[in-house]
């Protein structure tokens, strides 16, 4: 009992104290707000032209499927099949056109090629031919996405930004596995829109955390293309000047298309590090 009032008598004590502070709590926001603001642009932010190199070290889980010869394809895993399982380090191109404060053309090119030799445990179905269990194989995997892109930033401040975009991306996939004198391939592109939210904010003058999310569900079109996907972007910019800027984070592309009788599930995941150049 003596704990219970005791409890009680601290919390009603913290009560009243909150009480009589609250009305000095608007003279202290009053004389916060007669502060003055900066709206200088943080560092960084006053370029017309923007390129960034980066390299992305993805980590790769999916599977592929090719119907051929009436032959329905074995649901082909890209890592306990084919081996895919090696991190590899590939190139990121991204250029950035800013006519106006709020406004941005983009453009961005993502080339990811993965190749693994090794012993079928099952047998599989693909391209139109049977590779028994026990073969030897040699597998390729080359996926490229070109993205072209506009981004309007409805909220603009001097320590960042809220932004939407709409894209138009093309998708190339090719597939290979050759084993003892058989060989089966695909190699199939398609067009997918976009659509998606950044943001930016600037933590420290000269360091920005930025957040992007683009992604569709695209129906079945002209008989041949359905899919759907998502890009996750989250990053971190240290510009060293207006100039130039090093980045460092984390991207996540997950995407599920059909191109024809081609069929793809495909996940990349990791971590990239890079630098933007302005003007």
């Amino acid at each position: 009992m003596k704990s219970r009032a005791r409890v009680f008598f601290r919390v009603r004590t913290t009560i009243l104290a909150s009480l009589l502070l609250l009305p000095f709590l608007p003279t202290s926001a009053e004389a916060q707000s007669t502060r003055p603001k900066s709206t200088r642009p943080a560092i960084g932010e006053d370029y017309h032209f923007e390129t960034t190199f980066a390299w992305w070290n993805p980590g790769l889980v999916g599977s592929v499927t090719s119907d051929r010869l009436d032959l329905i394809g074995s649901r082909v895993d890209l890592v306990d099949d084919l081996g895919f399982d090696e991190k590899l380090r590939f190139k990121n191109l991204r250029f950035v056109l800013r006519p106006g404060r709020k406004h941005k053309v983009r453009f961005q090119y993502t080339p990811l090629t993965y190749e693994a030799s090794g012993v079928l445990a099952r047998q599989v179905t693909f391209a139109g031919n049977v590779f028994d269990a026990a073969l030897p194989v040699d597998s390729k995997l080359s996926w490229k996405v070109w993205r072209l892109g506009y981004e309007w930033d409805f909220l603009y401040k001097s320590r960042g930004f809220m932004g939407v975009v709409l894209e138009a991306r093309k998708t190339e996939l090719t597939a290979e596995v050759a084993s003892l004198g058989l060989s089966g391939s695909v190699a199939a592109e398609a067009p997918l829109p976009a659509i998606g939210f950044v943001t930016r904010v600037y933590p420290l003058p000269d360091v920005a955390v930025n957040f992007e999310l683009t992604g569709m569900k695209m129906p079945e079109f002209k008989g041949k293309y359905e899919g759907t996907y998502i890009d996750l972007d989250l990053s971190t910019t240290v510009n060293i000047t207006n100039n130039l800027g090093a980045s460092f984070g984390w991207r996540k592309l997950d995407t599920n298309i059909r191109i024809s009788q081609d069929f793809g599930d495909l996940k990349f995941s990791g971590f990239w590090f890079g630098g933007a150049i302005r003007y």
